[in-house]
């Protein structure tokens, strides 16, 4: 039988080793991350106030240097698409932490890689803005290499691209701006066809309120995400000179000259301007709560149903990032846990 302090001694080193690879490997199923630059940060959904990351991807091997946009796929890969750095796409296993290279990695033919969004079946939606109205990249599950002959699809409605998502049943959400500068959310059925899908709905109108931004080159001041189990869908938008700045949450399916269910917007919610190109601004969890990514390493999250002038419900925080600009965000969740 083990002596009392050498069963305390075999313990604590067994605490301590769990507790090791808990900080240099995986986040929890349920964790919400943030594309950085050169690295990919992850944190505990639950997380609140001064929070260590539960997963960091940075170093060399990762070939990380401008991970703006990034996206789950339903098996919990995470799809980072790089905004400059040679047109690259790169997926990094669940548990994929430190100094480790990608499971996989193609290029597109263009760079200024904005969006990302990866259907059910593992296809990969990789939004450009390197020319007006060019493209988004259709690249199949598995794909490794340059993608020269990847499916386009352009949106002759949209004249500024900002951001794309895919809804539960693989169908391609596409927002942007019109040649007026009106808001325009289409969505088309990629679900019957990757190589002509019809477009089903369209989102945009004045009754809809969503505001007319500038639909630069250099900011997206439209971002969407859609709710994994309401299939609501939330947008981030905001005037051209971000002095007004609200996120729109609208009903699943919503189409027309619809008005939002409800709109979070006001100075109690700390909602900032948007980042630089490619770092989406929101994500929404499977129990419903909004998270928005701001500079300096804070995550804000609204609870479910959260409405008008409110603050946040819990604000993550990493303080090794205190002078960092907004990076793009992305919730891994599911109500298994």
């Amino acid at each position: 039988m083990l002596s009392s302090s050498l069963w305390t001694i075999r313990f604590f080193a067994a605490s301590l080793s769990a507790a090791a690879a808990l900080a240099q490997g995986a986040c929890p199923v349920n964790a919400v991350f943030v594309g950085l630059q050169d690295q990919v940060r992850g944190y505990a959904l639950r997380s609140s106030g001064s929070t260590t990351p539960c997963q960091v991807l940075q170093g060399p091997a990762t070939a990380l240097s401008t991970a703006r946009a990034i996206a789950f796929s339903k098996n919990r890969y995470l799809h980072v698409a790089q905004f400059l750095t040679n047109s690259t796409v790169d997926i990094f296993a669940p548990d994929a932490s430190g100094n480790q290279p990608p499971f996989r990695s193609f290029t597109v033919s263009e760079n200024d890689l904005v969006s990302i969004a990866v259907d059910s079946k593992i296809n990969d939606f990789v939004l450009s803005i390197r020319q007006p109205n060019l493209p988004i990249f259709v690249v199949p599950a598995g794909a490794t290499g340059y993608q020269g002959n990847a499916t386009v699809i352009t949106d002759p409605n949209i004249q500024q691209y900002q951001a794309i998502a895919t809804d539960r049943d693989d169908n391609l959400l596409a927002a942007g701006y019109d040649s007026s500068g009106n808001a325009r959310i289409d969505t088309y059925r990629t679900s019957m066809s990757l190589t002509a899908p019809q477009m089903i709905r369209s989102l945009t109108g004045p009754g809809t309120g969503l505001l007319r931004g500038a639909g630069t080159f250099g900011t997206n001041d439209l971002s969407i995400a859609l709710d994994p189990e309401s299939q609501e869908l939330a947008v981030y938008n905001t005037t051209a000179d971000h002095t007004v700045i609200q996120v729109s949450i609208f009903a699943r399916g919503a189409s027309g000259n619809v008005a939002p269910s409800r709109v979070i917007s006001g100075p109690l919610t700390g909602i900032g301007a948007p980042g630089y190109a490619g770092a989406g601004k929101i994500s929404v969890s499977a129990d419903g709560r909004l998270f928005v990514a701001e500079s300096g390493g804070r995550i804000l999250v609204f609870a479910a149903g959260a409405s008008g002038n409110t603050a946040p419900a819990q604000i993550i925080t990493d303080p090794a990032l205190g002078s960092a600009g907004q990076g793009g965000i992305a919730v891994r969740s599911c109500l298994c846990q």
